[in-house]
């Protein structure tokens, strides 16, 4: 199974577990989010059919948001669709990935001693490893569900929000976070820039 075919296979038995963000007139009323803000957002989206993301000097790394089949957008730590280097030795397997000295000494063990760290590692293996460990897909999904996005609000269905997609059995265990449009993306940016400071959204349409 290729990366690209992993990333997209999404359809079958899947678990939806959804957190919300911040519905728009919810957090104005509580005064997270000026009404000011609100206005400027949303006249932004109205007139350039785009989310209102406000950049930081501060700003290095990319959260990149992408469409996708279901509505809204797909996000992604790093470049949504780069292919993982397949082609590695041990010696590189080990520097690369956590879990490369394991992998080695199991292999060592199964094989008698008779590899070295220059042979090469099965393409299956580094792409285990690589999704789920590197995949940025998949770091969107732990990287947002680990951090205070602020206080969860009832969000009623067409309201907005993020949308934590999580896999529910081996064989289908992808992980996905989703923005469903526009403002939630909007939000999402300033709240980045109140907790962090150094990451930009940036769209990726593919």
């Amino acid at each position: 199974m290729s990366a690209r075919k992993y990333r997209l296979n999404l359809r079958s038995h899947i678990m939806i577990t959804r957190r919300t963000f911040l519905k728009a007139s919810v957090a104005a009323a509580s005064g997270l989010i000026l009404p000011s803000w609100l206005e400027r957002a949303e006249s932004y989206i109205n007139h350039e059919g785009q989310p209102y993301l406000e950049p930081l000097a501060t700003h290095r790394e990319k959260l990149y948001a992408f469409d996708w089949d279901y509505g809204g957008y797909a996000l992604s730590l790093g470049k949504p669709y780069e292919e993982p280097n397949l082609d590695l030795t041990w010696e590189e397997f080990i520097q690369s990935y956590a879990n490369g000295q394991e992998h080695f000494d199991l292999m060592l063990e199964d094989e008698q001693g008779l590899i070295t760290v220059e042979d090469r590692v099965d393409p299956e293996v580094v792409l285990n490893e690589w999704i789920y460990e590197k995949n940025p897909i998949r770091k969107a999904f732990h990287f947002l569900g680990n951090i205070d996005l602020g206080k969860d609000l009832g969000c009623g269905k067409g309201c907005g929000g993020l949308r934590f997609y999580n896999g529910f059995s081996p064989m289908h265990d992808a992980q996905y976070v989703a923005a469903i449009d526009n403002m939630t993306l909007s939000l999402l940016q300033k709240r980045l820039n109140q907790i962090d400071g150094t990451i930009t959204i940036a769209l990726d349409y593919v």
